[in-house]
C-alpha cells in the first residue's frame, strides 16, 4: 500500500499541491491485490477507476473476431510506478472499448472517478497534477501513433527493445507483436537471441 509521504514525493514530481491535498488523496485510496489474467474492466463497462501499480504489469486492449478467431490488439502496457485507466471511458463516463487485464500477479492502487471528482472540486491543485498527467498520457499516444505510421517493423521492434528492455522480457510476445503491429514470430527472434 502507498503511503502519504511516498504519495506527496511521487506527485511532487509532477506539479506542487498541499499536504492537506495528499492526505485526503490517501484517505481515498484502495489497494488491492490481483491474480494475473485478472479483467480490471471488460469492454462495453464503464471505468470507474484510475489505477497506479505497485508491483506487476496490465495491459488495455481491443479486442475482435475474424474468420471466427479471437483477435487482441494492445494498445499499451503499464507496469510498476505507472498510472493507467480506459481514459476515454473514464473522463467521459462512457461505455469502454477496451478491456484491461493483468498480465502478472499485482498490487494495484485505485481511486474511483467520483472521489477524484470530489478531490478536485475540494483541492483545485490536484486539477493542475491531472492536466499534466493527460498532456503526457497525450504525448505518448501520439508519438505511438507517430511511429507506427513512419517506422519500419524492424525499427519499432528495435525502439521497443531499446528503449523498454525490462518490459520486452517480461511481456508475452504476442502482446508485443499486437502492440507494434508486427507478428509474433518476428517478436520471438529477437527474444531468443536476448
Amino acid at each position: 500500500m502507498i503511503t502519504e509521504d511516498e504519495l506527496f514525493r511521487r506527485l511532487s514530481d509532477i506539479g506542487t499541491f498541499t499536504k492537506s491535498a495528499a492526505s485526503v488523496l490517501t484517505n481515498m485510496l484502495k489497494t488491492v491485490k490481483v491474480p494475473k489474467g485478472k479483467l480490471l474492466l471488460i469492454e462495453g463497462e464503464r471505468c470507474e477507476k484510475l489505477w497506479f501499480i505497485n508491483s506487476g504489469l496490465t495491459h488495455g486492449y481491443y479486442s475482435y473476431t475474424m474468420k471466427g478467431n479471437f483477435i487482441q490488439i494492445t494498445e499499451w502496457f503499464a507496469k510498476e510506478n505507472e498510472l493507467f485507466t480506459c481514459f476515454e471511458s473514464f473522463i467521459n463516463d462512457v461505455p469502454a472499448q477496451q478491456s484491461i487485464e493483468t498480465l502478472e500477479p499485482s498490487e494495484l492502487t485505485y481511486i474511483t472517478r467520483q472521489d477524484l471528482n470530489r478531490l478536485y472540486d475540494e483541492h483545485p491543485e490536484i486539477s493542475g497534477l491531472a492536466r499534466v498527467l493527460y498532456e503526457q498520457y497525450l504525448l505518448t499516444s501520439r508519438q505511438k501513433l507517430r511511429e507506427m505510421k513512419l517506422h519500419s517493423a524492424n525499427d519499432r521492434l528495435k525502439d521497443f527493445y531499446d528503449h523498454s528492455r525490462g518490459l520486452f522480457l517480461r511481456a508475452p510476445q504476442r502482446f508485443i507483436a499486437s502492440y507494434l503491429g508486427i507478428t509474433p514470430n518476428y517478436v520471438s527472434r529477437l527474444k531468443s537471441a536476448c
